[in-house]
């Protein structure tokens, strides 16, 4: 037994035992379980840019498997080789595609879409068929730069406008009116913050006041004998009326006195000839007025 286990037996062991634990754990660090059955595909692609081993391989956001290796086929000159290992239990259906597709931060993935209308599957080490998914910074490179390539110049005219548009002086004398009117805002401001802080409360006191006095009136008014007043001003109103009805009847003297046309005439003639009467008298006051001394 000793001749068997000797130390150069011990150190063989060790050193296959090392490799062994190395192989296991590169591979683990690659996502590799050795310890697990794993089916084995190829898939061609004519660029894999992105695209690096142990990248993860999905279905359905799920991960099902992971790049193990990507060969070059000098054969075909032309076409790459992505070996996947996958999950045991996974079974690929006929036509399905495996896609390359890119992320935002350029990391590229495998990505299965399994053909649900076959029974039939692939056998293991089979060749999948391969396409390329542009991705967020493809489209971005492919459609949006020459966008913006286009639109440089036009940026670069309106960046000469505006700096025109800066260094012209009425922008600076538009800027300094500004500038003087948001100060008279500013003291117009204050002014009325002195005007609300002084003068506002006299005011309301006044107001106050007035509206006192409004009541007091309003009271006043209140017990004034409005009712009765009203009564008697109708009353005099009516009597009024009355009055007016009576002067202009010709059914008393009053009436007859103001409504008779020839009473007016006689009383105007009487006026005449009492006016020419004494005019007379004026000029021959002998003929009324006699005297005598003896």
């Amino acid at each position: 037994m000793k001749k068997w286990f000797g130390k150069e037996i011990k150190i063989a062991l060790s050193v296959l035992a090392s490799i062994l634990i190395l192989y296991v754990g590169i591979n683990y660090l690659k996502g590799i379980n050795v310890m697990k059955p794993a089916n084995y595909y190829y898939v061609q692609f004519t660029n894999v840019a992105g695209l690096a081993q142990s990248a993860p391989v999905m279905i359905d956001g799920y991960k099902v498997g992971l790049v193990q290796e990507i060969l070059y086929d000098y054969d075909t000159n032309g076409s790459i080789k992505v070996l996947l290992n996958l999950d045991k239990k996974l079974k690929i259906p006929v036509d399905s595609k495996a896609f390359l597709e890119t992320d935002m931060l350029g990391t590229a993935s495998i990505v299965i879409k399994l053909n649900p209308h076959v029974s039939e599957y692939y056998e293991h080490g089979a060749v999948l068929k391969g396409e390329v998914n542009a991705g967020l910074m493809q489209n971005i490179q492919g459609e949006l730069l020459p966008q913006v390539a286009l639109l440089m110049p036009k940026l670069d005219s309106i960046l000469t406008g505006l700096q025109a548009l800066v260094n012209d002086p009425a922008l600076s004398a538009s800027v300094k009116r500004i500038d003087h009117i948001t100060a008279n805002l500013e003291n117009s401001s204050v002014q009325l913050s002195q005007l609300m802080k002084n003068d506002l409360p006299v005011i309301l006191d006044n107001v106050e006041g007035i509206t006192a006095q409004v009541n007091n009136f309003s009271d006043t008014l209140n017990s004034l004998p409005l009712q009765s007043t009203m009564k008697s001003v109708q009353e005099t109103s009516y009597n009024l009326e009355q009055l007016t009805n009576r002067l202009n009847s010709p059914d008393n003297t009053m009436g007859l006195l103001l409504n008779d046309r020839k009473l007016y005439d006689k009383a105007n003639g009487v006026l005449g000839s009492v006016d020419s009467l004494m005019i007379d008298l004026r000029l021959h006051p002998k003929r009324y007025v006699h005297f005598s001394l003896f």
